[in-house]
Parts: structure tokens; sequence; C-alpha cells
């Protein structure tokens, strides 16, 4: 009989691994999905665009991700902690009430974008930012709709469903920007609009999928949106300075750049960010893998575990990180050629350095998610208050005295402080000494 119960506990084991494997795989796959949307899209833009009128794009897509982090912390976050905590029973409702927190909170990212262009507008400026502006705020809701049906995905534990929504979003997309090229209709303004409906598209199929809308979506309880707002709020207040810290951090160099040196250069600032860029996404979403065992780690007291984990995952991070940077040193040329048709060719030096983000986010990366697992979240706003200050200051001088490539070396070194933060934080953090006794340190 022990035997036997032996046998049947690892058989469960081995298929709850199964299950969790493949979760995890369809998780990177719709995450590969959606940053390797923006990626085609910004690159196409890049290729296709001149040089003033991407980075006219490129800067109000920075003004759609400085706006998407506090859509993350206030809606996305909550509803991923609270959803199947305490909504089990009812999450149809829960969700639909969620969607209308987005409504409200979009839309009032929305029309503070909105503002902003008609703003431009007013004072008389002929730039090709205001219709990007125009079309980023445009855009942001339904975008926006479509992160949170996919983490409504997520939520009720189908990836599968998510992965075919970002399926349908990539090919919608890539096939809407061919079609607005061959008809010279392509700018940063209709570039907006196409990602609006392909988000549409896509965020439909899914609500209606998951029962959100149609037949049989009435709500069955009492449950009010401003009640899940307060409890959203509650959740994510803490974490909206840290947002706009870590915005400041990573997206000042590209507004000053384009307010100091122009629109253009602040297009080639982004373009030359994207091969970094791609490893960065490896690197996060690395991270978020081996999250989840640290955080049962300091749950059963194993603190030796965690920390060599932590210890470990840097480590491995920060040398894939060197070894992707070193390439893109040897490589910077053709790697330019590839990506842009020689466009930006003068600028290709700009690549290897920039190449470093990742190697600060790697060296970072088991640092940060050992203290998350050991519940100090508070540790992120420590590292963000250090690094937006180091970002801000350094771009105002660097881009003052080294144009582009003091801009690159502000968005470096900004990381690094990041990074350094995390380090530090860690190694000085006073460890649950009962759960060292039970490894023995």
């Amino acid at each position: 009989m022990a035997v036997a119960g032996r046998a049947t506990e690892l058989l469960w084991t081995r298929a709850k691994v199964l299950v969790w494997g493949r979760l995890s795989a369809l998780s990177l796959v719709d995450q590969g999905l959606i940053s390797g949307s923006g990626f085609i899209l910004n690159l196409l833009l890049a290729r296709w665009l001149p040089a003033e009128t991407y980075g006219a794009f490129a800067v109000a897509f920075a003004v759609f991700l400085f706006a998407s982090g506090f859509h993350n912390v206030l809606l996305l976050e909550p509803m991923s902690v609270f959803g199947p905590a305490s909504y089990a029973d009812r999450l149809r409702d829960y969700f639909q009430s969620q969607l209308k927190v987005h409504a409200v909170l979009a839309g009032t990212l929305s029309g503070l974008i909105l503002l902003s262009a008609v703003a431009l507008k007013a004072y008389g400026l002929r730039t090709p930012l205001t219709g990007a502006l125009m079309g980023s705020g445009i855009a942001l809701p339904f975008l926006l709709l479509l992160w949170l049906a996919r983490r409504m995905c997520y939520v009720v534990q189908s990836p599968f469903s998510a992965v075919m929504g970002s399926v349908f979003y990539f090919v919608a997309m890539v096939a809407g920007l061919v079609a607005l090229r061959q008809r010279g209709m392509l700018n940063p303004f209709t570039a907006f609009l196409l990602v609006a409906a392909a988000s549409t598209l896509a965020s439909a199929l899914l609500l209606y999928q998951h029962g959100i809308f149609g037949p049989g979506s009435e709500p069955q309880g009492s449950l009010g949106w401003r009640e899940v707002i307060r409890e959203n709020w509650g959740y994510g207040r803490w974490l909206v300075a840290s947002t706009a810290l870590y915005a400041a951090c990573s997206q000042t160099q590209t507004f000053l750049t384009a307010g100091l040196l122009g629109l253009g250069l602040a297009g080639v600032l982004r373009a030359m960010q994207m091969p970094s860029l791609v490893m960065t996404q490896m690197v996060v979403a690395s991270g978020l893998l081996v999250m989840p065992s640290m955080s049962r780690d300091f749950g059963l007291g194993r603190i030796a575990h965690l920390r060599r984990k932590a210890t470990l995952t840097s480590a491995a991070l920060a040398a894939i990180a060197l070894v992707y940077a070193a390439a893109l040193f040897v490589a910077a040329s053709p790697i330019e050629r590839i990506l842009f048709g020689g466009k930006y060719a003068s600028f290709a030096w700009l690549i290897p350095l920039l190449g470093l983000m990742p190697l600060c986010t790697g060296f970072a990366t088991g640092y940060s998610m050992a203290l998350r697992a050991s519940q100090r979240p508070q540790f992120d706003l420590l590292a963000n208050s250090v690094s937006a200050p180091v970002a801000v200051v350094s771009a105002v001088l660097f881009i003052r005295w080294w144009g582009i490539g003091g801009a690159a070396a502000s968005t470096v070194l900004g990381f690094a402080a990041y990074a350094a933060v995390f380090f530090l934080s860690y190694r000085a953090r006073p460890w649950d000494c009962r759960g060292m006794a039970r490894n023995g340190d």
C-alpha cells in the first residue's frame, strides 16, 4: 500500500509539473507574440517612414507606455490577485465590473493624451507629433482592452485562449501595416488606428469566448464597479509612484532627445534600442518564470534555496546578456543593415552601447525576484526612487554634452543604478533567521 501510495503521489506530482510546464510555455508564447507585435510595428515604421515621422511615432508610443503602466498597477495586477482569490465563484460578474473600471481609467488616460495633441495644434505647431499623439490617445483604450482580455484568460487559467487572441492581433496588425504602405496611407496616426482596430477585434473574440458579453452574459449578482475600483485602488496605490518613477527612468531620454535634438534623433534612439529590447524581454520573462519557485521557497522557510536561486538567476542572465552585448558589439553594422537597410548606418555604434541595458536588467533580475518573493515590494519603490533621478539628471547633462550618445549613456546609467540598488538591498536585507536555521545558514 505504501508503495502504491508513493507511486500515485509521484504520478500526481509529474502530472502537475506537466500541466504547469504547458501553462508556462503557453504564457511565454503569448508574451512573445505581443512583444513581437510591438517589435515588428516599430521595426517596419522605422524602415518605411522618414526619421522625423518615425520619431513622432516613437515619442507617442513612449507616452502610451507611460500611461499603460498606471493601467497595469490599478487594474491588471489587482485583478490577477483578487479575481481567483475572492471572486472565483462569480468571475463573469467580476470581469464585467472590471470592464467598467477599464472604461473609466482608460478613458481618462486617453483624454489626457488627446488634450496634449489638441494643445499642440492650438499653439500652431506644425509637427507630425500632433497626429501621432492623437492616434496614441485613440488607440490606448482599445490596446489596453486587449491586455485586459488576455489577463482575464490567465485568471481563468486558459493561456491558450490568450495565445489565440495574440495570434489574431499579430496577423491583423502586420497585414494591415502592409496594406497601408501599399496604398500610401501609412503614417503614425493611421498606424495607431490600425493597432486600435486589431486590438478591438482580438478583444471581442476573447471576451465573447469567456462569456463576458453575448448570450447569457447578464450579471448574476450585485457586484458594483465602484466596489471593485476601491479594491483596485487599495492594492495599486502603493505601486503608482513606483510606476511613474520607472517610466521616468526608461522614457525620459526619448522625450528629452525629441525636445533638445529633434524628433528625427528621437526616432534614431528608439530604433537603435530595438536589438537590446529583444534580450530585455527575454530576461524579464525568465525572471517571471523563476519567481513562483522563489515564493514557494520563502513560504516554506527554505531561505538558503531562495538565495541560491537568486544568485544563480542573476549570474546566468547577466552572463547570457553579456554574451549578447558582445555579439552586438561585433556585429552592430550588419545588424543595422538587416533591420533597417543601412538607413541608420551612421548610428550603428549605439547598438552595442544600448546592449548594456539587458546586462543591467539581467544582473538585477534574480535579486529583485528574491526580494519580491520574500514579500518586500518596497524595494521596487526604493530602486525606482534612486534610478529615476539618476536617469533624468544624467539625461539632461549627457544630451547637452554628447548629443544622442549621451541619451544612450543616460539610459544605461539609469538601469545600472536600478540594478545596483537591488543588489545592495538584497545583500543588506535581514533574512528570516528561522528559515536560515533550517537550511544551515
